[in-house]
């Protein structure tokens, strides 16, 4: 069946299928075994979850205020439709008598985790509790809703017509993406900003543009975040205290793998001891190199300038040879090789052009879909993710869909979309996670893909798969010169390997400053900006400019599911470089990889998964050689 990408009544299709869904919820309540008590849950979300996903993806990838108003019309019916799911006490009991059921190993774990994630949505309280925590979870969604909308407004409201004397430095493949009709523009999407933080000779320019970049939906514009961030951060605390835990750290906590905070500090701490001399060392070279104390503004350009003295390669060079559609032809055919499913592009109306629609089969059988939206728009939010649509459900015949999204450069009639390396690494990444959702095998749908998986082991699939943008063979299937049709070249190659690790220092600080970051501002109730210059005295190296209000667009935090958990990036990692260390000494194991990783969901202990692919526990040392820290 078709997927319904224009939805005309949004309040009206989720009021009615949250009445519908009822009668599910009376029938499980009554259940008496297994089937009985899970069955018609997963039927209610089956549907109830297809119609969310969509009306959040379009919000999200073709946002107009008209929509977003129907949208957030739905926000409040669903977020009380779940407070009062997780708060139903008569399900609670069903769920509650299946412990005295002969359950098998896989069902006691589910069912452990289900009765857990009742009391973390509070079973608990008392009825005026329930109300409160209800109220609560219904204004987060709607001021993370706000925050989105906020940061898409104030990215997009920025447009400076420039002259093309002021752009000297960029190729004319760099100045095709601020190429509009016969002017060009300077804009804060992406693949513009990066293109001129990267190239442009004119440091006024690159200023002006960080400036406005770094100080987007604040008091510098019409949309500004700052009370509606700490409005968040208020709200998730008292959540958090409603439940019992001190802060809303414990409370995220409490589904992932780490155990505490402390565990959390600890790690990252860690990370910046280990990276920080190799990050100081690597400032001190790029402030040589270009012979003065650089600005934030400066690192990127100079970087760029450096890195082509180092290694003789230029990311605009590089790019070159990596335009999209050989790029995607080539990855899926590694995945191809890698879990030998097939792959065709197939005809399906979408809600945009550019949509390209995947179909996955094993042995002539269909294995799932990936909506794959790849290109960069006006009213598109910026960044990369996978959005799964639909789980296996075996029951129904279901495959499993996902939807894929990218934000790199679009074509046009002289040139087509060219890939910056790291926008091919971002490809690789994303579609890491959709295949850890299409090549599941659980046959209970809620825990399907990477439905039931803890958050800080969701990027283990997604990192791992980056690891193969590396290696000569894949290399070989994803480059040809847009021009020339030439391969990468060996000497390229080299020069592209020599360099995968160039600023790696100072990117490892900067993330590990984000994480730490964020699960301080979520421990400790103070300013959330004080919090951040708390930490940037253990690892900012250059000091933050006064318009620096960065954490007013941090989606990942406030208007998406990282909050306390954005740590589990650099975690996911220590997994992925762990795991690829493994696959690249026996190739052998990536059947082990997909059989105890991709294919097992949430159904089981995911490391104790990890365990069984690997044979033993993670090693942290995986992480900084990957990333050439000795």
């Amino acid at each position: 069946m078709a997927i319904n990408f224009n939805p005309q009544n949004l309040e009206q299709d989720i009021s009615t299928t949250l009445a519908n869904s009822k009668d599910n919820i009376s029938r499980a309540e009554k259940g008496q075994n297994w089937n009985e008590v899970f069955t018609p849950l997963d039927e209610m979300q089956n549907i109830l979850g297809k119609i969310t996903v969509v009306n959040s993806h379009l919000n999200s990838v073709c946002f107009s205020d008209e929509f977003n108003a129907k949208y957030e019309k739905t926000l409040p019916l669903l977020s009380d439709f779940y407070s009062e799911l997780g708060t139903n006490e008569e399900l609670y009991q069903a769920f509650n008598g299946l412990k005295n059921k002969q359950l098998d190993t896989k069902q006691n774990y589910i069912l452990n985790n289900v009765l857990k994630n009742f009391e973390l949505s509070g079973i608990g309280l008392n009825s005026k509790q329930k109300q409160q925590y209800k109220k609560l979870s219904q204004q987060l969604s709607l001021l993370s809703n706000d925050f989105s909308k906020n940061s898409l407004k104030a990215t997009n409201v920025y447009k400076k017509v420039i002259n093309k004397e002021q752009l000297k430095g960029l190729d004319d493949n760099e100045l095709a993406k601020l190429k509009s009709g016969d002017e060009f523009v300077l804009s804060l999407q992406i693949p513009q900003y990066l293109a001129v933080m990267t190239y442009c000779d004119d440091k006024s320019i690159r200023q002006e543009l960080y400036q406005a970049f770094v100080g987007r939906a604040s008091e510098f514009d019409d949309f500004d975040n700052t009370q509606i961030m700490q409005e968040i951060l208020e709200k998730r605390l008292e959540l958090a205290k409603l439940l019992g835990f001190e802060n809303y750290s414990e409370y995220s906590l409490a589904t992932k793998m780490m155990n505490s905070t402390t565990e959390v500090i600890d790690f990252l701490e860690q990370l910046i001891d280990k990276s920080k001399p190799y990050a100081q060392q690597e400032l001190q070279e790029l402030n040589e190199f270009a012979g003065f104390e650089l600005k934030p503004w400066d690192i990127t350009y100079y970087g760029e300038k450096l890195k082509i003295k180092n290694y003789g390669l230029s990311k605009s060079v590089v790019a070159a040879y990596f335009p999209f559609k050989q790029v995607l032809r080539g990855l899926l055919n590694l995945i191809k090789d890698l879990y030998n499913i097939d792959y065709e592009v197939i005809n399906e109306t979408t809600y945009h052009q550019d949509i390209i629609v995947l179909k996955f089969s094993e042995n002539n059988i269909e294995v799932g879909k990936i909506y794959l939206d790849p290109f960069a728009r006006k009213d598109k939010r910026s960044g990369a993710w996978m959005n799964d649509y639909q789980c296996l459900n075996s029951e129904l015949n279901q495959k499993p869909i996902a939807f894929v999204v990218c934000n790199g450069s679009k074509p046009d009639e002289s040139i087509p979309s060219l890939l910056d390396f790291d926008d091919v690494v971002t490809l690789f990444h994303e579609f890491g996670h959709a295949l850890h959702h299409i090549l599941t095998e659980v046959k209970y749908p809620s825990v399907a893909g990477i439905e039931g998986v803890p958050w800080d082991g969701v990027e283990l699939p997604s990192q791992y798969m980056e690891f193969f943008a590396y290696e000569k063979q894949t290399i070989a299937k994803i480059s040809k010169h847009y021009k020339t049709g030439e391969k990468l070249p060996d000497e390229m190659f080299e020069k592209l390997i020599s360099s995968k690790n160039f600023g790696s220092g100072m990117a490892m600080l900067r993330q590990c400053e984000f994480s730490l970051w964020d699960i301080l501002t979520h421990t400790q109730d103070k300013d959330t900006y004080e919090i951040l210059q708390e930490v940037r005295q253990k690892t900012a190296l250059i000091p933050a400019t006064k318009e620096n209000r960065f954490l007013n667009t941090f989606g990942h935090i406030f208007g998406g599911g990282y909050a306390a958990g954005y740590y589990s990036y650099k975690w996911a990692e220590v997994l992925a470089a762990d795991a690829y260390n493994i696959i690249s000494e026996n190739r052998a194991k990536t059947v082990d990889f997909r059989k105890h990783i991709l294919a097992t969901g949430g159904e089981s202990d995911f490391m104790q998964n990890y365990i069984k692919f690997s044979g033993r526990k993670p090693k942290i040392d995986a992480l900084l050689l990957a990333n050439g820290i000795k």
